[in-house]
């Protein structure tokens, strides 16, 4: 199954974020960008798709980027001893 991109694009003195096909903003800061795009980000993997967000610097390359695919999201219990 393929990943679906969230991204968070900086504009001049703005951020955009892009879901998909989708875009969404201008926003005046990089946090509330975040969030609509980890918001649309959760809304996809509730839908059963692979996702991760990107966030990009001024120059076009992708400074951090988070993945929300099946095998990060699960938590493997571990043996408590008494």
């Amino acid at each position: 199954m393929s990943c679906t991109g969230c991204t968070l694009l900086p504009l001049r003195d703005a951020w955009m974020a892009e879901c998909g096909n989708g875009r969404q903003g201008p926003y005046l800061s990089k946090g509330m960008a975040f969030r609509v795009a980890a918001a649309e980000a959760q809304a996809l993997r509730r839908r059963g798709s692979n996702v991760r967000i990107s966030i990009r610097d001024e120059s076009g390359e992708v400074s951090a980027e988070y993945c929300l695919c099946d095998r990060f999201k699960r938590a493997v219990p571990q043996a408590r001893s008494s």
